[in-house]
């Protein structure tokens, strides 16, 4: 037994002496790190953030002045778009002579019209279905884009025709797109 109790204290010995050279060392690494941040370190880190934080609110100043002139921006596109009364009709067939022009036929045309009462604008989704060739409908979404009216095209999906019917080379394209009216 008198082996066991020796073969104890010496394990806790050397565990105690691995404990305090740990802490040595974990002040040792403290102190040492703590010494390369010297005070012209501090400084030039302080300096440089002070630089970045200077330019973000000189970038905030001019974003600011600017927002009057980009308000007459806004004013001036919506007083652009059309009228809530006309809109309809203008769209109607501003949509039918790009397909005849593309040599598209359209199938179903549904609005969808939402109040944007914040702008005093209507926001209209119009869903559309085209059918033709590919160049046709490359030259459709190009009419569209280059429109004196405002048109987002949210999607485009290639529909399937189950019907075998047709020409080989017809697609039949679903088109969500969005515009917005003025309201008078």
């Amino acid at each position: 037994m008198p082996n066991f109790y020796l073969k104890k204290r010496i394990v806790l010995t050397a565990l105690g002496a691995l404990l305090v050279a740990d802490v040595a060392l974990a002040y040792f690494n403290l102190k040492m790190n703590t010494a390369r941040e010297t005070p012209q370190h501090v400084l030039a880190a302080e300096t440089q953030q002070l630089k970045l934080l200077k330019a973000d609110v000189e970038r905030a100043a001019a974003i600011q002045k600017n927002i009057p002139e980009v308000l007459k921006k806004f004013d001036a596109f919506e007083a652009d778009l059309p009228p809530s009364s006309k809109g309809y009709s203008a769209i109607s067939q501003e949509l039918n002579g790009y397909a005849r022009d593309t040599h598209l036929v359209t199938g179903d045309l549904r609005f969808h019209q939402k109040e944007l009462t914040e702008r005093k604008l209507d926001e209209v989704e119009i869903e559309a279905t085209v059918a033709g060739d590919y160049n046709g409908i490359v030259s459709f979404v190009n009419k569209l884009q280059r429109s004196k009216n405002v048109y987002i095209v949210d999607s485009l999906q290639l529909e399937s025709d189950t019907s075998g019917q047709g020409p080989a080379n017809l697609l039949k394209i679903s088109l969500h797109v969005r515009t917005y009216f003025r309201k008078v």
